[in-house]
């Protein structure tokens, strides 16, 4: 399970660092143009949609875990008397 979070955290690491682009503009003085170079937004998509997937795996895996596999132990029996 511990894999799974640092996966967690390098993921979303990437759709934070991978989300911008870069504008390079060039200013040509004689002429008065500008010319703008866009681009490199395309990586943080990619490491959003893979972020999303992990964590539902994560979230199946705890849930699954508990409830299907008994990963965790099973339930313990608790007997409740009330006195009246």
């Amino acid at each position: 399970m511990t894999w799974l979070l640092i996966l967690l955290i390098v993921l979303f690491l990437l759709a934070l660092l991978g989300g911008g682009g870069y504008v390079y503009r060039s200013y040509n003085t004689s002429t008065g143009t500008v010319v703008e170079v866009s681009g490199g937004g395309g990586g943080g998509a990619g490491a959003v949609v893979a972020l999303i997937v992990v964590l539902l795996l994560i979230l199946f895996l705890i849930y699954g875990g508990f409830s299907m596999f008994h990963w965790f132990g099973n339930g313990a029996n608790v007997n409740v008397n009330v006195h009246s």
